[in-house]
């Protein structure tokens, strides 16, 4: 399989935003087992590359300094830390967490630079996380260069990844951005395609993968079935933009 897996936050909370500790190193030692390859974005997205995972975190959580950095550096996996640099300078309030989850701690700076020094490459989530489809082009441009400028200034590196806040898109959001970065990503539910647009790639929720049952089957065709239904059930929920809608 070929595929990105977004993670949010690494804690034993059970929360939806959540993936417990325990089962993170489990995901991580079944990877190995089965042989299949934990690779950076570049890697995945290269046209040579038939098979791999690549590990992404939104938004940024404290816990994935404190719990998920000492297990990728056990496994010597990369992943990629899709910040909004307003919530981890401080300047603006982390988005809303969905009913229900607890209120999580947020990164300081020289956690986020500790991790790109680990081999976490920091991308861009905005500046203060909004619902892009709300604003206007230049706001648009604004938050993207905003989030950009500070964290090259802070990791010495422009971002060459982009998360949708919320995964909402359109084909306006996605002209206005498809130039700025290497691709950007979304929250569709689907492994990666033989051919994908790069300002809207897809990625594999962890919340569907919260047992070892689950891990076990992640490369199986039962575990494609399921996600693959699942996927069909938000698109018609409107819970996910895919990439064909405006």
């Amino acid at each position: 399989m070929r595929a990105i897996l977004t993670f949010h936050s690494i804690d034993a909370s059970a929360s939806v935003l959540s993936f417990d500790v325990r089962l993170f190193e489990f995901l991580l030692a079944e990877l190995a087992r089965k042989a299949i390859p934990v690779c950076d974005l570049g890697t995945l997205l290269a046209d040579d590359t038939k098979k791999g995972l690549a590990i992404t975190f939104d938004d940024g959580m404290k816990s994935v300094f404190q719990n998920a950095l000492p297990l990728l550096r056990e496994y010597q996996v990369p992943a990629h830390l899709f910040v909004s640099s307003g919530v981890i300078n401080g300047d603006c309030a982390p988005p809303p967490w969905p009913a229900n989850s607890p209120t999580f701690e947020m990164l300081d700076w020289q956690e986020v630079e500790a991790l790109q020094l680990a081999g976490v490459r920091v991308e861009s989530h905005t500046h203060t996380h909004p619902d892009l489809r709300s604003l206007a082009a230049n706001q648009v441009v604004e938050e993207c260069e905003r989030a950009d400028e500070i964290i090259s200034s802070r990791m010495g590196k422009k971002p060459d990844y982009f998360a949708y806040p919320f995964g909402y898109h359109n084909a306006r959001l996605r002209e206005i951005v498809r130039g700025r970065y290497c691709a950007c990503v979304t929250t569709e539910l689907r492994k990666l395609g033989v051919t994908e647009d790069t300002a809207a790639l897809p990625r594999l929720d962890s919340y569907y993968l919260r047992s070892r049952a689950h891990i076990r089957l992640i490369d199986s065709p039962l575990m494609q079935l399921n996600l693959m239904l699942r996927n069909r059930m938000r698109n018609l929920k409107g819970s996910q933009c895919v990439a064909d809608q405006d």
